[in-house]
């Protein structure tokens, strides 16, 4: 009954968001988006769909990974985990740079990076993300009594910390506790909800571009099991980043979504509380 109730909370927080954005309009600016971000925005989600399907493949062949070892850590860190997030970087810097010199547009105006105080960032990203957990676990719940057994695997890189969190490795710990909360935060939803979601809304209007974001964002993510949980994710960041017009927000909210679930991780490897 309680978890019910949050459920219905919730619902009721994020259907008053959606009809305060209907009654006063959305306050992502998009208009500054041309037919040449289109365009780039094409390629680069053709790309991102070219590696989603590359990723399915090679699993479908390969088999699943075993625990990793200890004497591995440090390969998988240097060889895997900071080169991805190094090409992240590099891929919304590339962007954002385009954007601001080629194309002459404010990333502060365009991104909203000047709407709201620090502590409104923080209280907007905070109260949303509270609300959001509910549906998303919702959403967890759904896919776990509907997908096969074989199928409820964990994302390669929570399976990677709980690893590291068991074997007392602090540094590779340390290491995806800023590739995840910090430096994933920042640059999906740069290209996300601010470069996908601006573009799509310009051409395509807000309910398609936020849904067909949500499903994209959701399957970069390479994980059948958090599939649903991440789409729900992705349309409460869009919300408010709608909501807010700042994309400060929903990247805030992503960084504490993502610290909050790595940190539950953490104490369960540590002995600190039983989920049984």
């Amino acid at each position: 009954m309680i978890a019910l109730a949050l459920v219905a909370a919730s619902a009721l927080v994020f259907t008053r968001v959606i009809l305060r954005i209907r009654r006063d309009g959305g306050k992502v600016r998009s208009a500054g988006f041309g037919i040449t971000e289109a365009l780039a925005a094409f390629v680069l989600g053709s790309y991102f769909c070219l590696l989603i399907s590359q990723t399915l493949l090679a699993k479908k062949e390969g088999s699943s990974s075993p625990a990793v070892e200890q004497t591995a850590s440090d390969s998988i860190i240097s060889t895997q985990l900071i080169p991805n997030s190094a090409f992240f970087i590099v891929l919304a810097s590339g962007v954002a740079l385009y954007l601001k010199f080629a194309r002459g547009m404010s990333l502060r105006e365009t991104f909203g990076l000047d709407r709201l105080s620090p502590l409104k960032i923080l209280g907007w990203a905070a109260g949303l993300v509270i609300c959001a957990f509910p549906l998303i676990g919702l959403a967890a719940f759904l896919s776990q009594a509907a997908l096969p057994k074989e199928e409820l695997t964990p994302q390669p890189l929570v399976q990677l910390f709980r690893d590291f969190a068991h074997q007392g490795n602090y540094r590779a710990v340390a290491v995806i506790l800023v590739a995840a909360g910090v430096i994933a935060p920042m640059c999906e939803e740069f290209l996300f909800r601010g470069f996908f979601y601006g573009v799509g809304k310009q051409f395509l209007r807000p309910v398609p571009a936020g849904i067909l974001t949500a499903i994209l964002f959701a399957a970069f993510h390479l994980n059948l099991a958090s599939l649903a949980s991440l789409f729900v994710l992705a349309i409460c960041l869009t919300l408010a980043y709608e909501r807010t017009g700042s994309l400060l927000v929903p990247i805030c909210m992503h960084a504490l979504f993502n610290f909050s679930n790595l940190l539950l991780i953490f104490g369960q490897a540590q002995g600190w509380f039983s989920t049984q």
